[in-house]
């Protein structure tokens, strides 16, 4: 991250007022950006904040996240970014086991941190940061060259810190400056994922302008875009598909100044690009799938989707994949098996973890636990997760294929397909829709909708991958990826007598 600091101050030098940031409060130039980080560096420091230690950012999107993530790269502070969904628990385990003392958050979302009975570490709220107060502190001359840590609920539920080099933050090949105007760039998706920590930090070592929302919401994001005439708009599958709905349900035209919009983590769904192409004919679209631990492992755009339906992409420049069986052997074109990813951009470890950082780790590798094969030109094509692998009866097969073919049904709007535990059928697939419209009073429609799908599944699918049962729901939980929640929906099926989802 050392460029994103250098660039910073570039800019602050030979044009200070061009635009580094923007969110919905706030317009902040390279030259406000540079001096402000600084202010930033300077209260680190002076509070004690050694190089190497941990500080926890609990911050949304907004401005002042950017000043303090390059403060740290000032001070060679390691920056532990939170979720902002966190619990108090997950936040004070993460806290003990950092080693830090310190939380930089706001004042909304230090609320969560009002059911701890104590808390072991200082609280600073951005809102209430004197600027005036400490004096601005540039780059520190001797650098350790640490880490910045993520977090992922991988399968167990339980954050785990994805420990990446700062230095893999630096562009390879930088564009290079000039006076013109800056080009505006939103993301939509919080800065504490690393696909969109990663665009930050592209976009100011190309003298750009984040563009931040606060609120994850399709009207804030349309105003945003249509005040300061945005051209590039980075978001996830689910921040889309309630976007596209927002559309459909009459919430305006979609912005013209924007020529281009990348989904990244998980794969767009088939349906969700066939709605695309629908709704939004004239744009660029580019679909990345991505993992926390290895940035960026394949990329396809839209001009490609029909020649390659269902392909994820090749794998991006410094990427290498194969598939493997589960003995490690790597696969032939067009054989199923797991993604194991080699790239210049992998994490390091598992924060304090060998063990985990043992088994998804094989020499040079990383398992990613998506299954999925490549075909004869390269092109990668997921199956689904490992460990979300159905079996009924024997049959194995993939929830994802089966929420396709529901999803490609006029009225649904999602589907989530869950293996329940069944005594004689070892797992029977039980689907967890959310409609376009429906009447929740209605059991009669209700009843004969269950049916419909049940046949649309039925003439589409081999029997045994048809869904036992499906349950209707008025939104789809999401986890704190922005992904389906598979863990709370199958805790939620096991309860239920009535299928309303409460």
């Amino acid at each position: 991250m050392d460029e994103v600091s250098k660039s910073i101050a570039r800019w602050a030098a030979i044009n200070p007022g061009r635009l580094a940031v923007i969110d919905e409060h706030a317009v902040i130039s390279y030259g406000e950006l540079h001096e402000r980080a600084g202010r930033w560096a300077g209260a680190l420091q002076e509070a004690g904040v050694t190089p190497g230690s941990g500080v926890m950012l609990l911050l949304p999107n907004r401005a002042e996240f950017i000043e303090v993530l390059v403060a740290t790269i000032r001070t060679d502070v390691v920056p532990f970014v939170l979720n902002s969904q966190y619990t108090p628990e997950d936040i004070l385990s993460l806290a003990a086991a950092a080693h830090t003392g310190l939380l930089i958050t706001t004042r909304p979302l230090a609320g969560v941190m009002t059911f701890a009975r104590e808390v072991p570490f200082q609280i600073w709220f951005v809102e209430d940061f004197d600027y005036d107060r400490y004096p601005s502190l540039e780059a520190l001359p001797v650098r350790r060259r640490t880490e910045i840590v993520f977090f992922t609920s991988g399968t167990t539920g339980k954050p785990k810190g994805v420990a990446v080099s700062k230095a893999l933050f630096d562009l390879a090949l930088p564009a290079a400056g000039s006076g013109a105007e800056p080009l505006l760039q939103l993301l939509c998706r919080p800065l504490f994922f690393r696909a969109h920590m990663t665009a930050a930090c592209n976009i100011l070592q190309e003298g750009n302008t984040v563009v931040l929302s606060r609120q994850a919401e399709p009207g804030v994001w349309t105003n945003l875009i249509e005040r300061h005439r945005i051209f590039f708009v980075s978001l996830g599958p689910s921040d889309l598909t309630r976007w596209l709905d927002h559309l459909e349900k009459g919430g305006g035209k979609f912005p013209p100044s924007v020529k281009h919009i990348m989904s990244t983590g998980a794969p767009l769904t088939h349906s969700l690009k066939k709605k695309l192409k629908k709704l939004l004919p004239h744009l660029r679209t580019t679909d990345l799938y991505g993992t926390s631990e290895l940035s960026a492992i394949a990329m396809i755009d839209d001009d490609k989707w029909a020649d390659k339906e269902g392909s994820c992409g090749r794998p991006a420049f410094f990427v290498n994949v194969k598939i493997t069986d589960e003995h490690g052997r790597e696969l032939p074109p067009r054989e199923v098996g797991e993604v194991w990813v080699k790239s210049r951009y992998r994490m390091r470890e598992y924060y304090q973890d060998p063990e985990a950082t043992s088994r998804a780790c094989a020499g040079d590798y990383v398992k990613t636990g998506d299954l999925g094969f490549l075909d004869e030109h390269g092109y990668l094509y997921l199956s689904g997760r490992k460990h979300d692998i159905i079996n009924r009866s024997g049959f194995h097969f993939f929830p994802g294929e089966v929420e396709n073919v529901l999803q490609d049904a006029p009225d649904v709007e999602e589907a989530v397909v869950l293996g329940m535990e069944h005594p004689e059928q070892t797992q029977e697939p039980v689907a967890v829709v959310r409609l376009r419209t429906q009447d929740r009073n209605d059991a009669e429609a209700e009843t004969d909708k269950k049916r419909e799908l049940l046949a649309h599944c039925e003439s589409r699918l081999a029997r045994y991958k048809v869904p036992s049962s499906i349950w209707f729901v008025g939104e789809i939980p999401l986890n704190a990826a922005g992904k389906a929640d598979r863990r709370e929906l199958a805790q939620w099926i096991a309860k239920q007598k009535d299928g309303t989802f409460r």
